[in-house]
């Protein structure tokens, strides 16, 4: 199938991803949320590839399970599988077991079928089983997206029930139970790194986007992470896999292409002021473990690996205050905004800029702008703030200064640097794209509105821009 840095089929939006790491490939199995789903050849379900680097990817294979996100487990020498439905407006755990050890057939076991117990759990929300097998006390967990049953809205958690032999189930007392949501904590997933457990979630409620909390090991309690949020709001449904070398976080970065909740504004006609959809293209993003336990976002080597044709820098100064030196730019004014033109964007891209901030209350970069510097996407650390935050043209414009109901876009928080460093590296691939800093936060976005234009650079104070890089898709016939 080839390569794409964001991956969806054609015709379809990648929805939650349920990534294993088995026998050395990535299986990649995700619900699949067709635009037309009444066209022909449509197949519902679960569908399934393989990677090795995450890059290239195999051709889909539908595996014809039905419902909603879960996961797999080996057991007795059997592939059981686990997923969710939907009858009526309630919500069930279904299990299924492979008919002939492949990961592509499999026998749906209905009498397996169960929902919470009235007890500890209230209904709908049971969904999104994640299976862990804790050989020292030879028990299957199943970690699920569940209601708390207590006497206030705010019951979202973390369900769980334990078992022995993957049919009967008893109920536990929650996992996690924040007592902050008025929905289910979605798509669940536990995993070790050294010497921590981490628990990653998805919230609806509150704060659209995707939570972890972590604890170490031979403790019980669970710690709040000083950035407690992985990516920001256009990156959803996280779940990991990996090996004991690398371990990786996928997600969806969603479309804006259809008026699911009948929110788009009437007379303001650009795309990027559209709500969000449900499903969009694949992001994947590498975890990497700080010295704290905290839990960090890079640029996957692999996609990174991709860019090895470098674009010619061509530095056009459209204000006062910049000044050349040790091969990069100064912006040296401490009360102004200094702008910078550089050369056209390609269709698919990488940049990478060492900021040195000296006082600057914002930094970065602009995509998509042009010599005029009226409009473009902007992305950029507030050292002040702790942020890294994306602002789009509408902000720009007199009727989308006046009527976007919101100071920010797109945020996401970001350690203060102490020697003041801060490493922005981006990839996009036509209207989508991922920043991230420091090998430590990354911030999904989507660019509709604007197709052409250059790279810019800007910064509102003193700061210093070093290593400016651009660069493309190595050609298939180069080394």
């Amino acid at each position: 199938m080839g390569k794409k840095l964001f991956y969806s089929a054609q015709g379809a939006r990648t929805g939650d991803v349920i990534p294993k790491y088995i026998d050395g490939k990535y299986q990649l199995f995700y619900l699949k949320g067709w635009k037309n789903p009444r066209e022909e050849g449509v197949v519902h379900g679960w569908h399934r590839m393989e990677s090795t680097d995450l890059v290239h990817m195999s051709e889909e294979v539908p595996i014809h399970v039905q419902g909603g996100t879960g996961d797999l487990i080996f057991h007795d020498g059997k592939w059981h599988l686990f997923a969710c439905i939907f009858p009526d407006g309630k919500q069930f755990v279904t299990h299924y077991v492979s008919r002939d050890g492949s990961l592509d057939h499999w026998d749906y076991l209905e009498e397996d079928t169960f929902g919470p117990d009235g007890n500890i759990y209230q209904g709908p929300d049971w969904r999104d089983p994640r299976i862990v097998y804790r050989e020292e006390l030879q028990e299957y967990w199943m970690f699920l997206a569940a209601r708390a049953n207590d006497t206030h809205s705010q019951t979202g958690c973390v369900g769980l029930c334990v078992s022995k032999d993957l049919k009967h189930w008893e109920y536990r007392e929650p996992v996690y139970y924040p007592r902050r949501f008025n929905g289910a904590c979605e798509c669940p997933d536990v995993f070790r790194m050294g010497d921590w457990y981490y628990l990653v979630f998805s919230g609806y409620t509150n704060l659209f986007g995707n939570y972890y909390i972590k604890c170490r090991a031979g403790e019980s309690e669970w710690q709040i992470p000083d950035n407690h949020r992985l990516d920001a709001r256009a990156f959803y449904a996280a779940k990991t896999a990996g090996n004991e070398k690398e371990r990786y976080l996928f997600g969806w970065n969603p479309t804006k292409e259809e008026n699911l909740f009948g929110f788009w504004p009437d007379e303001m006609k650009a795309q990027d002021y559209r709500t969000w959809d449900w499903g969009g293209e694949m992001v994947i993003h590498q975890l990497v473990q700080l010295p704290d336990g905290d839990l960090g976002l890079t640029l996957p080597k692999g996609k990174r690996e991709l860019f090895r044709t470098p674009i010619t820098n061509c530095f056009i100064p459209v204000t006062d205050g910049w000044k050349e030196q040790d091969g990069g730019f100064a912006a040296v004014k401490t009360a102004e905004q200094q702008m910078m033109l550089m050369q056209q964007l390609p269709e698919r891209y990488r940049i990478s800029v060492e900021l040195k901030v000296q006082g600057a209350q914002q930094a970065g970069v602009i995509l998509h702008v042009k010599k005029e510097m009226k409009e473009g996407y902007y992305l950029y650390v507030e050292p002040k703030r702790n942020r890294l935050v994306m602002r789009s043209w509408i902000r720009m414009s007199e009727e989308g200064g006046k009527t976007f109901p919101y100071d920010v876009e797109l945020e996401t928080p970001v350690r203060h640097a102490e020697d003041s460093r801060y490493h922005l590296e981006i990839i996009a691939e036509g209207n989508i794209g991922t920043a991230y800093v420091n090998e430590e936060a990354a911030l999904s976005f989507r660019m509709y509105d604007l197709e052409d234009g250059n790279l810019g650079l800007f910064s509102f104070g003193k700061a210093i821009f070093e290593s400016v890089t651009m660069s493309t898709e190595r050609k298939e016939n180069e080394e």
